[in-house]
Order: C-alpha cells, then structure tokens, then sequence
C-alpha cells in the first residue's frame, strides 16, 4: 500500500467491482470482526493475490459451497480499511455499518456492482456513532441528485463545487486513457486477508 489510498480510484479492484469500507477510530483487526457480523472471520495470514484465491478455491471444495468473503485490511495512516473480494456482491449490506460505528467511529463506504444488469451507481455513504450521517451516489451528475441520511449539509457543498469542477473540466480536456484497472486479487505483494464466512476447513 506503498501509494496510500490513490488504489481507490481503480475502476476494477475486485472482479465486480469494489466494496471498500474506510474507518476513524477503529483498528484494522476491529473493523473486519464488527463487519463480519454474527461469523467469526478467520484469519489467513499474509498472501498474494494468486495465493488467496487458490486458498478460497481449496475452502469452497472442503465447505461444497461457493460463497466465501475474504477481506483485504491494513491502514494508512489513521484510516483502517477492508476491501472485499469473493462473493460479497449482495452480501455486504450497510448495517453492520451502522453497528460498527457505534462508540464514536467514523466509518466510511464505497460501493460499486461492476457486474449488475440493472448497472446501479456507485455509492458513497458514511456512519458515526450509530448514524446515518450522510450517503450519495457516485455519478450525482448523470444520475441523481440526492443526498440521503440525517447531515447532508457535511458534503453539499463540496459535491456542489466538484460538479461545477467537472463540468468546467470537460470543456477543456480532450479525453485521456481509461487507468489500467487491477484486481485486488490480481496484488503481487503479500497482503493481510482474512475469511468471513462460514468456519474454515480443518
């Protein structure tokens, strides 16, 4: 994680697109177990990519089931962060969110389904203390202009001034070349990952 968080603006972190949870207040360990909600996530030690998915591919034979989560964590600076991948599409729902933060945290969610037919926007939404602070979608410009939860006022006016950035932006910059997207599984360099999902394998 040599490049802080510049990763998050991969289009492709994960084969269907990304699930990243951010956290204030919380160290890594502790934001993947509020996560994982009433599962005790299993810890897989330090991997590559390559070697996560042959470890997800081996659990999934021993379980005769396809549904395993792994989570990639760690922090940058005082931000934690976990970064599903497997089969989270569907499965990582807001509400251990609105648990996790609970006792003051700040928690933090960016959520795309690359590979859902109804081609829903990204989201942004954001919890403290049990709240529902604030949420919107990603492409507020084309889709919609709504921020949903109990402080829209904390990021009105920024989405507001990066819309009248963007729209200035397109007018003066020819088109660049897509940023090469990568898997999250695809990392060379070790990682920490744990599994979230039912009990491993002996």
């Amino acid at each position: 994680m040599s490049d802080g968080i510049g990763w998050i603006a991969r289009e492709e972190i994960t084969w269907a697109g990304y699930c990243i949870t951010l956290a204030r207040g919380l160290e890594p360990w502790e934001l993947v177990t509020r996560l994982a909600r009433d599962t005790t996530p299993a810890s897989l030690g330090e991997c590559t990519g390559y070697d996560l998915n042959t470890q997800l591919v081996d659990r999934e034979k021993a379980l005769h089931r396809s549904d395993s989560i792994a989570v990639r964590y760690g922090a940058v600076g005082d931000l934690a962060f976990a970064v599903a991948d497997g089969y989270w599409p569907g499965e990582m729902n807001t509400g251990p969110l609105l648990a996790g933060s609970k006792g003051g945290a700040h928690v933090f969610r960016l959520y795309h389904e690359s590979q859902n037919p109804k081609l829903p926007p990204p989201e942004f939404t954001y919890f403290h203390d049990g709240d529902y602070m604030c949420g919107f979608d990603m492409h507020m410009h084309t889709w919609s202009h709504e921020i949903t939860g109990s402080r829209p006022d904390l990021v009105s006016a920024a989405l507001q001034a990066g819309a009248s950035r963007t729209r200035t932006a397109r007018t003066r910059r020819t088109p660049s070349p897509s940023p090469s997207s990568r898997s999250c599984s695809d990392s060379p360099s070790p990682s920490s990952w744990c599994c979230t999902g039912n009990s491993p394998p002996p």
